[in-house]
């Protein structure tokens, strides 16, 4: 996406060519129809950048001049800036923790992704799988089934930025395992009708094709 101004005015939001910390700020850009500037960083461009970012890491999102950095609090202001944050507190602390929950897990998914040994990374994928992951469908199976309307998004009748970051986790996930989450149907219906989203669809099937 090009740059551009609107809804808040101009953005720019940096992070690694890749998906990782930066896909649901992206994701929310893609939901709101909002342009901005999708700066990807090299890798071997990373060491002359990193002195110059906030706290020595990515995503950095610069709105109208002004620099946020952290993942969550990213993804939170995009949320808040396009109506991807719920319409009153109950609403917002639920996304929330919703968001906070996936955050602290997804640093377990993709860590067996950077294991060269493969019977190791095997080993650590299956242990994710079995031991870790159950519990955390269970919440998000539960949160489900007590928030969820006809609409069939997770607050308010529609698309939040908690929504947003299921999608990109049953993505993660399938980057683990290609069967990871085949028994828990609730949250696959949930991820196919946030991608069936016509912004959503549009945004992914252009978006730069990367291993993670």
């Amino acid at each position: 996406m090009g740059s551009g101004a609107s809804k808040g005015g101009s953005y720019k939001l940096t992070y690694f060519n890749g998906k990782g910390r930066g896909e649901v700020a992206r994701l929310c850009f893609a939901a709101a129809g909002v342009k901005y500037e999708d700066i990807r960083v090299e890798q071997s461009d990373w060491p002359a950048l990193k002195p110059k970012t906030p706290l020595g890491f990515l995503p950095v999102l610069e709105v109208n001049g002004k620099e946020l950095t952290q993942k969550l609090v990213v993804d939170r202001f995009l949320a808040g800036q396009f109506g991807l944050f719920g319409s009153n507190d109950m609403e917002k602390a639920k996304i929330d923790e919703v968001m906070t929950t996936i955050a602290d897990f997804t640093v377990d998914c993709t860590n067996p992704l950077f294991i060269k040994e493969e019977s190791a990374k095997v080993e650590a994928v299956k242990s994710i799988v079995n031991t870790k992951l159950p519990a955390i469908m269970a919440y998000l199976e539960k949160t489900l089934d007590a928030n969820l309307t006809n609409s069939g998004f997770i607050v308010g009748g529609k698309l939040s930025v908690a929504d947003l970051t299921i999608f990109f986790f049953v993505d993660t996930l399938g980057n683990l395992s290609s069967t990871a989450i085949d028994k828990y149907t609730k949250i696959k219906d949930l991820s196919a009708k946030v991608g069936a989203i016509n912004s959503i669809a549009t945004y992914v099937a252009n978006r730069k094709k990367t291993p993670f």
